[in-house]
């Protein structure tokens, strides 16, 4: 499950939480930026839905109709009337049949973002596991585009996602995104989906004042209450904005004129078990919750059921799990909400510190939620109409260029040339890291290989399985790249006398290109030798050489406490928490 963590109040979580309201007095407003470009459009949208149900038809035909999205841009296919499919049923009867359609219309280059109708299956039955190949529909079809590109990509865990935090100025567009953006709408009912597509297109009239609602559970100590709290930091001062925030035991049940939410939903302890919110949701309002099974499934429970029953009570469950349901957030009047259709984990959640900024600032729906999403091919659904967008957003219509047809030609052209650094790459977005191997294997065999090689070679040592093949093969490299690496393999294993005598010519060579890796590395060495002197010399030179290099912060952080300077260290402390895109570093500073 998404973790879970005690309610009782730490005093290591309040110490953390009082700094960090010390530190908000300090910091400026967030900016309110100039409108955002999108070439999202109607034209560059295609829906899909269910041939055999009625009810996705309609809301088809509703939403074609609101939206004014051209009859080609309309497919309907004969999908069984299930939630869950299995493997191969998605790939016959509907991922090869949508991949087909695009190619035969001219539209792989043209569609932005998919739209997948009520009764459209959302869960591929599989292996529920971090390396296992249970999926989202929703998420499985982002990674279309590429597959028709270059085949088959890894299905075993979740493959990175290249819109993810994309600069907010940057729009979606295939000339450098290999996605598609897929929502869908979805709700227990015809007349919640039919709420959700006006709502999505009153959004654009809803004006301020807005609120955000964050409802943390333990105060930022951990990733998911960092997130919140770093929301709040990036969007303290923006125009016509208040926020309800809670880091107390008590759960927010309600608030006016909300824009946005997230929550730990039934994860945390004090969520109504009657499901009962009272929030006062603006057309446009989006969210997001920490709940690893919120979209098992869109049928109504039950009246009366209640959430939070243990996991061995499967008889009070309610579609496989006792957890709360973004259905019940969009019955009451979301217009955009994520949730999971099996155990994501807690890293897999979209991140409110990258979707709200995006959405108030002008992204529309899909592009705010993407850009939130660390992975693919993973259990993500985003429910929402993709062209939802608040005033101010600035739509222009670009003529798709011809990205598809001339990545395929060069991917082509590489294969017969054997252009094998080309292929690796390729190879490496696919998740295919044995045949990334391979082709670089070639390289080096070749003798020589390009300074390139070593980047994509080097994203390759966390992978168990190659870390033995990669020492054969750089124990013959001879280069200091080569020997870097190495090292850095070393160090991963503990054996830190021959990561050191590896590292020592290295370091004392400052126009190496890595040096100040090299540095970073005898630093985090000699801090889990227990060396502080070693690892505090070591770790500011590496900052020096190439600041800021804030990763290394909480390395320094930790060793100059061993060292017992106590004063730099929480000076160092303090100065990372004033920095919320460093949320993510936030956690290795708890003492």
């Amino acid at each position: 499950m998404v973790e879970k963590r005690s309610t009782s109040r730490r005093k290591k979580g309040y110490r953390l939480f009082s700094l960090l309201f010390v530190l908000l007095l300090g910091i400026l407003g967030a900016e309110n930026c100039a409108a955002l470009t999108s070439y999202l459009s109607p034209e560059r949208v295609l829906i899909l839905a269910n041939e055999k149900s009625p009810l996705s038809q309609k809301i088809a035909r509703l939403y074609q109709k609101a939206r004014r999205v051209p009859e080609e841009n309309l497919l309907l296919l004969p999908l069984p009337r299930k939630e869950e499919i299995s493997r191969p049923i998605y790939l016959k009867f509907l991922e090869r049949p949508l991949s087909e359609y695009l190619a035969r219309a001219g539209l792989v280059d043209q569609i932005l973002a998919i739209v997948l109708m009520p009764e459209v299956p959302h869960k591929i039955k599989g292996k529920v596991a971090r390396e296992g190949d249970a999926a989202a529909v929703d998420s499985e079809l982002t990674l279309l585009y590429r597959k028709m590109l270059y085949g088959p990509y890894r299905l075993a865990g979740w493959l990175p996602n290249p819109f993810f935090q994309a600069p907010l100025e940057t729009p979606f567009e295939h000339d450098r995104f290999d996605i598609y953006l897929v929502t869908r709408i979805a709700g227990f009912s015809a007349e919640d989906c039919e709420a959700l597509i006006k709502r999505g297109l009153l959004a654009a009239e809803t004006r301020p004042p807005y609120t955000l609602v964050l409802d943390a559970k333990d105060g930022p100590v951990g990733p998911g209450d960092n997130w919140l709290h770093a929301t709040y930091l990036l969007l303290k001062g923006f125009p016509g904005l208040e926020f309800a925030l809670s880091f107390e035991p008590a759960f927010l049940l309600s608030a006016e004129r909300v824009i946005g939410y997230a929550s730990w939903g039934s994860n945390d302890p004090n969520y109504p078990r009657d499901r009962r919110l009272f929030f006062k949701f603006l057309p446009g309002a989006i969210g997001v919750t920490y709940v690893s099974t919120s979209a098992r499934t869109f049928k109504e429970p039950p009246p009366g059921w209640k959430v939070g029953a243990p996991w061995h009570a499967k008889h009070k469950h309610f579609g496989g799990s006792p957890q709360s349901l973004i259905g019940d957030l969009i019955r009451l009047g979301i217009t955009g909400i994520s949730g999971n259709a099996y155990e994501p984990y807690l890293s897999a959640s979209a991140r409110p510190h990258l979707l709200f900024p995006a959405y108030l600032r002008g992204k529309p729906l899909a592009e705010a939620y993407y850009r939130s999403l660390a992975y693919l091919s993973w259990q993500t659904v985003v429910v929402g109409d993709p062209l939802a967008h608040l005033p101010g957003t600035k739509f222009s219509p670009r003529k798709p260029g011809a990205w598809f047809e001339e990545r395929k030609k060069r991917f082509l052209r590489a294969r017969a040339a054997g252009d094998h650094l080309f292929l690796a790459r390729i190879y490496l977005k696919l998740g295919l890291e044995e045949q990334a191997f391979r082709e670089l294997k070639k390289l080096w065999h070749k003798g020589n290989p390009p300074q390139e090689a070593y980047v994509v070679l080097f994203s390759l040592i966390g992978n168990p399985k190659l870390k033995n093949r990669l020492r054969a093969l750089l124990e013959k490299d001879g280069t200091p790249t080569g020997r870097f690496i190495l090292a850095v393999l070393a160090a991963r294993e503990k054996r830190f006398k021959e990561a050191q005598k590896l590292l020592e010519p290295l370091l004392a060579e400052e126009r190496f290109s890595l040096y100040p890796d090299a540095l970073a590395l005898a630093g985090e060495m000699a801090l889990k030798r227990g060396n502080c002197k070693e690892a505090v010399r070591f770790l500011e030179k590496a900052i020096a050489a190439r600041p800021p290099n804030w990763q290394l912060f909480p390395s320094l952080y930790r060793a100059l406490k061993k060292c017992g300077q106590k004063e730099r260290a929480e000076h160092i402390k303090e100065k990372i928490l004033r920095l919320p895109e460093l949320a993510e570093l936030w956690p290795r500073f708890r003492d």
